[in-house]
């Protein structure tokens, strides 16, 4: 009978610490998120929330487990990481919107890239794809909608192609290449992507050997 209860005592225990290390590791990736604000300060944080110019434009953070949320407004934003989904956010001034909004950042060098999905009723979903070059105003360069009206469309798909193909005509033997492409492929998402980050690898390399 005793050594029943000795083996239930030792199984109850570990049993207890594996519960324990689980909650540590929970709670240790749910802290793994960071935000850098305009002092240049890092927080590292768990992002509860952070919301678009539609609704009240903040995100909402806490440094520990147990501690009240905190709200910073968006303007006080650098920099966002989620550990969720392993990306980097950054506010930026949209076309057609007055406020900042936080874009997705695919692809970062000399010409950034960003994304932006907004969701819909009856699970519409609209992708919004944006380029900058040495951080000037973005550029408005892909868009696949999910309805036929939406205010946030820049231009006709010619105009978008033409301010893509803008970014990259200082590479002229990158821009040959990405119109041949073109001859015999679709201006889709996975190439314009394709030729950016091409153009941010050449342009380091060239730099990087002219020093």
């Amino acid at each position: 009978m005793n050594n029943k209860l000795r083996l239930l005592t030792v199984f109850c225990l570990l049993l207890s610490s594996m519960v324990a290390v689980a909650q540590d590791d929970d709670n240790s990736n749910r802290f793994n998120d960071y935000i850098i604000n305009l002092k240049n300060d890092t927080i590292r944080c768990e992002v509860m929330y952070f919301k678009g110019p539609d609704t009240n434009f903040r995100l909402k953070y806490r440094i520990t487990e147990g501690q009240r949320a905190k709200i910073m407004p968006v303007d006080s934003v650098i920099e966002l990481f989620l550990s969720r989904d392993s990306s980097i956010y950054i506010p930026r001034l949209l076309p057609r919107i007055a406020k900042k909004t936080f874009l997705k950042r695919l692809e970062h060098g000399k010409v950034n890239l960003y994304q932006k999905v907004r969701s819909g009723p009856s699970y519409y979903v609209s992708t919004f794809w944006y380029a900058e070059k040495d951080h000037d105003s973005l550029k408005q360069i892909k868009i696949v909608l999910s309805t036929l009206l939406n205010p946030e469309v820049v231009g006709s798909r010619q105009e978008r192609e033409k301010a893509f193909m803008g970014l990259i005509a200082d590479n002229p033997d990158l821009l040959i290449r990405f119109k041949e492409a073109r001859k015999s492929a679709d201006c889709s998402f996975e190439l314009i992507r394709y030729y950016i980050k091409t153009y941010n690898d050449e342009y380091a390399e060239s730099h990087k050997t002219s020093k």
